[in-house]
C-alpha cells in the first residue's frame, strides 16, 4: 500500500511541479528587498509521548522523515527550497531543506528535525523564535 501512496504522491508531484524552486519573485510570503524573509515560532516534530512516532514515516515530498537530517515542514514554500533558519534568542544558524507540511499548530511557522532543534539550541523547550529565509 505505502508504495502505491509513493507512486501517487510522485505522479501528483511532477504534474504540480512540487519540489521546484520557482523563478525569483514569485515565492509566496512576506518579502523584504524582494527576498523570502518571515520571523515567528519553530518548533520540532517526530516524537510524541517520548517515542519516536514519524521517522522513517513518508513526508511530503515522498521521500522518509529522517529525525537525523536537516529538513523541515513549511506551509507554502515549495518542496526542495533551502532556507535558512536563525534562533533569535542565540543567533545560532542552519540550514535545511523544505520536505514536508506543517506545522499545524497555529502560530508557528516552521517545524524542524530533531537534529534541527538541537543545532539551533531548543530541543528542550521544543519552540523557539525565528527568522526563515530562502537562500537562492
Amino acid at each position: 500500500m505505502r508504495n502505491w501512496f509513493g507512486a501517487i504522491l510522485g505522479v501528483v508531484a511532477a504534474v504540480m511541479g512540487v519540489g521546484c524552486v520557482p523563478p525569483a519573485g514569485s515565492l509566496p510570503g512576506p518579502r523584504s528587498g524582494g527576498t523570502y524573509v518571515e520571523e515567528g515560532l519553530a518548533s520540532w516534530y517526530g516524537m510524541e509521548g517520548g517515542r519516536v512516532r514519524e521517522h522513517g514515516k513518508l513526508t511530503a515530498s515522498g521521500r522518509r522523515y529522517d529525525q537525523n537530517a536537516l529538513t523541515a515542514a513549511h506551509k507554502t514554500l515549495p518542496l526542495g527550497t533551502r532556507v535558512q533558519v536563525t534562533n533569535l534568542e542565540t543567533n545560532r544558524r542552519i540550514v535545511v531543506v523544505i520536505n514536508d507540511r506543517g506545522p499545524y499548530i497555529e502560530g508557528r511557522i516552521i517545524d524542524l528535525t530533531l537534529r534541527g532543534a538541537r543545532t539551533l539550541g531548543f530541543e528542550k523547550e521544543g519552540v523557539a523564535r525565528v527568522r526563515v529565509e530562502v537562500l537562492r
